[in-house]
């Protein structure tokens, strides 16, 4: 949850989590599926289909969500899908990452409970090579992830923008490459704008949806524009040439 948390039982769960609210977080973060770590420990299984580790039990994840919005705090979940992803969705985090792995009654819980999932790309592509190789060009995770998108677009899930870039991964700045990815895999340009916007600001914690995410009188300003038309072109977001934060203006190539 927190980095080197032990999460081995419900109290200790809690525990992590009134932890975690004492260091001032708004929300709190589990894996669900454990991430695949050390250069012996397998993407995919040999029959091309993702390994999914279950990393805690439903009643340490319905702990932590329990404890968390007790304390006011909301609860993202990383998971890529089985066991993992449906003990996370049945628990009532508030945001599931991921889920490369989606399938049908995962998608029927994500809807029962109206809960938004983000769906990562620029960290997923530099994986693209090692798992075509691993699968045998069967599958790879940047597919996995337009499967679970256009499924659950169709759906008419909320899906927030989500960036993928943590750690010493070098990411920050890149995000804005996804929009093509989400046009590309069935978004309108708009549907990909608003994910940025309004939809992740209805992911906020503590009513920020009301304050931030459009542009009307008394909401922060902070604003950012392209020199041409993205609805046209979605591209041209990775060409930020005006931004204005908290009402200053940090950049402007528009002159």
């Amino acid at each position: 949850m927190t980095e080197d948390k032990n999460l081995n039982s419900p109290w200790l769960a809690r525990a992590a989590v009134r932890e975690a609210k004492l260091h001032g977080v708004d929300w709190v973060k589990i894996y669900t599926t454990q991430d695949f770590v050390g250069a012996e420990y397998r993407v995919f299984k040999p029959d091309a289909t993702l390994v999914n580790s279950p990393s805690l039990t439903l009643e340490e994840v319905q702990a932590v969500v329990h404890e968390a919005h007790r304390q006011g705090l909301k609860v993202a979940c990383h998971t890529y899908g089985g066991e993992g992803l449906r003990s996370c969705v049945a628990a009532g985090v508030d945001a599931t990452q991921h889920a490369l792995d989606l399938d049908d009654e995962s998608l029927r819980m994500l809807l029962a409970r109206k809960l938004p999932l983000g769906i990562t790309v620029v960290d997923l592509v530099g994986h693209e090579p090692a798992d075509l190789k691993e699968t045998g060009q069967k599958t790879s995770r940047l597919r996995m992830a337009e499967a679970t998108f256009r499924k659950a677009l169709k759906a008419g899930v909320p899906l927030p923008f989500a960036s993928g870039a943590v750690g010493d991964r070098d990411l920050h700045g890149k995000q804005a490459e996804q929009f093509a990815y989400f046009v590309k895999w069935g978004a309108t340009p708009a549907q990909a704008l608003l994910m940025t916007f309004s939809v992740a600001a209805a992911t906020l914690n503590y009513g920020w949806a009301a304050r931030v995410g459009t542009l009307e009188k008394g909401r922060f300003a902070d604003v950012t524009a392209v020199a041409g038309d993205p609805l046209a072109d979605v591209t041209e977001l990775q060409r930020i040439a005006f931004v204005m934060k908290g009402g200053v203006v940090i950049r402007n190539n528009l002159k």
